[in-house]
């Protein structure tokens, strides 16, 4: 019998295009545990099959029939469009009804396959939103069936929010950031109690080790309080590799999340909340980095996104010279920050354009850029980004000359936050057409643009007044459950309380944010695509702007419509393409 099962929470419909990534999070977790000698079973339903299950066919079909015609009348005729909706509405609602009734009997079974198998430590990672309330409910099935059974969360969710997280959920206990050394140290506490399990005598346990300052990372609770114990310092040399099998690889997406660091090398945005997560900036050791890649070209596996916050050139250009050393074959994207200072040194300027070349060389196909907003006192007071206008425009630049001097098409998709904050003197509306101006300068293949939130432990929350934003008394609550998918159309985004900023109220916020996004696309670029959607739809056969949008329209139905057909077909041709680059390095 396994130690322990790993559930990776999802909703009842794909949040994006990428959602069917391989899971590397639980798979990583799986292969550190293991290689201590601990069984772990690792159960993901985010796969094109398991949401199949959710909707009878004929209403999908339906439904996809609906999206398209609202789309297309969305465009063509918007009266006939409003009229329409209605109808529109009530197919989704109805869909909407059978997913949640039978993801409730999904979850109903696992927690019964929990109680029948005897396992006794069920682990959860959780991510945000409908997912999150489905996660709850699943803990509250098990404890319902059988509360000898100790719940952990792990996850983004339980990382940010942290006791918040427990206050609003039925876990045991909650692990915050990385989970392998306080998960390694519960399993051999609960082996120990294994032959006479009692769950009050492993907490104890749990609580003592605690005490020792040995078990980090950990959330818990003790005489009706929750508690946060100490972080540890993460050591990228020690992370093992993510350990894929048949049940983690089936209908996934064949692209490998690889770990080359944790945290930010500026970590001071904010709006952001890596610093919370991480205190500097802690990268993997290149050899360990492009050994992982080795390895999982050797499982047949061939593209891969960079899962750092950002990956620097010049530490970029250091694991892309060793991919060239090793002769492998490999496309990737990356996530890359402006370079501080470029526009006034030719020096710094020469070395990111070789560090690009030398990317490019080695497969990179797509960045992920966060210029957040095209006016510099926006930048330097609101976002305190530390970069400026020429800082965003010149790396891009330099990324652009190196395509050239290689010979290699690759793409850039800049993150824009709007509406911001203001500060004393500046409009929004002045910010509206900065940011304009900035695309039409930097003219990159998609933007991105995403409404300001303060989540909680950004400076945006813990400063909130002094931004002059407006956080009601529940609004933690709301938030972590809240469904904010940026691909999605905005009017489809629920409402979200008397949350203000300035003047606007959340749907003011909403519609300023569609306002610059089709001003955006009046300019012929493509909108929400990042650089790992940019990176699967290249792997499809999507090549060039008109056919970015084209990934973008089909695959937007699809999420909508929740009839993944065209994602199904994108998949395929994905995984081909994947597989065949993994075998062009099997005499290497």
């Amino acid at each position: 019998m396994e130690d322990m099962w790993l559930w990776n929470s999802i909703a009842t419909r794909k949040r994006s295009p990428s959602d069917g990534f391989l899971e590397n999070g639980l798979t990583l977790l799986k292969g550190h545990l293991q290689s201590r000698s601990y069984r772990v079973k690792v159960i993901d339903w985010q796969k094109n099959q398991f949401y199949r299950k959710l909707c009878p066919t004929a209403l999908l079909k339906l439904n996809r029939a609906c999206t398209r015609l609202i789309f297309f009348l969305g465009k063509r005729n918007r009266t006939s469009a409003k009229a329409f909706f209605p109808v529109f509405l009530t197919v989704q609602n109805a869909v909407v009804f059978f997913q949640h009734r039978r993801m409730k009997r999904h979850l109903r079974q696992l927690a019964e396959d929990v109680v029948k198998s005897g396992i006794k430590v069920f682990g959860v990672k959780v991510w945000y939103g409908e997912a999150f309330t489905w996660a709850d409910q699943l803990a509250r099935e098990i404890i319902k069936k059988d509360p000898s059974v100790l719940i952990v969360a792990g996850g983004f969710h339980v990382t940010l929010y942290e006791k918040d997280f427990l206050k609003h959920s039925s876990f045991d206990l909650g692990v915050i950031s990385e989970g392998e050394i306080p998960l390694e140290i519960i399993l051999s506490i609960a082996r120990k109690h294994a032959e006479h399990w009692d769950k009050e005598a492993v907490c104890r346990d749990i609580l003592l080790r605690v005490q020792s300052g040995e078990l980090k990372n950990l959330l818990y609770r003790q005489n009706g309080a929750i508690h946060l114990t100490p972080k540890y310092t993460p050591r990228g040399e020690e992370k093992s590799y993510p350990l894929y099998d048949e049940g983690t690889r089936e209908d996934k997406l064949a692209i490998h999340l690889v770990l080359d660091s944790l945290g930010c090398p500026w970590g001071k945005c904010n709006f952001c909340v890596h610093p919370h997560f991480y205190a500097r900036h802690y990268p993997r050791p290149v050899e360990h980095i492009v050994g992982e890649m080795e390895h999982m070209i050797q499982e047949g596996i061939g593209l891969f996104k960079f899962a750092g916050s950002e990956t620097p050139p010049d530490f970029g250009k250091k694991i892309a010279q060793q991919l060239l050393d090793r002769q492998l074959q490999v496309q990737y994207s990356m996530g890359c920050r402006p370079i501080r200072g470029i526009a006034g040194s030719e020096a710094r300027y020469a070395e990111v354009v070789e560090a690009f070349a030398v990317m490019l060389r080695s497969g990179l196909r797509a960045i992920f850029m966060g210029g957040e907003s095209g006016n510099d006192i926006i930048n330097e007071h609101v976002m305190r980004k530390g970069v400026n206008r020429a800082d965003i425009l010149t790396t891009v630049r330099a990324y652009r000359e190196a395509q050239q001097k290689v010979g290699v098409q690759a793409y850039v998709s800049l993150a824009l936050i709007y509406p911001s904050p203001l500060t004393a003197g500046i409009s929004l509306e002045q910010v509206f057409r900065d940011n304009i101006t900035l695309v039409e300068e930097m003219q990159p293949d998609s933007v991105i643009v995403s409404p300001c939130m303060p989540f909680k432990n950004s400076q945006w929350y813990k400063r909130a007044e002094e931004f002059d934003f407006h956080i009601p008394h529940d609004f933690i609550e709301r938030v972590m459950t809240y469904e904010y998918v940026l691909y999605k159309p905005l009017s489809l985004w629920p409402s979200f309380g008397n949350a203000r900023v300035g003047n606007l109220d959340f749907q003011g916020w909403l519609s300023e944010c569609e306002r610059l996004r089709r001003e955006i696309e009046l300019r012929d670029i493509p909108t929400d695509l990042t650089d790992e959607y940019i990176l699967m739809a290249e792997a499809a056969g999507y090549r060039g702007k008109e056919s970015m949008k084209r990934f973008k329209r089909d695959t937007l139905i699809d999420l909508v419509s929740s009839d993944y057909r065209n994602i199904d077909r994108i998949t395929a041709a994905v995984n081909r393409l994947s597989l065949e680059l993994s075998r062009e390095n099997k005499h290497r």
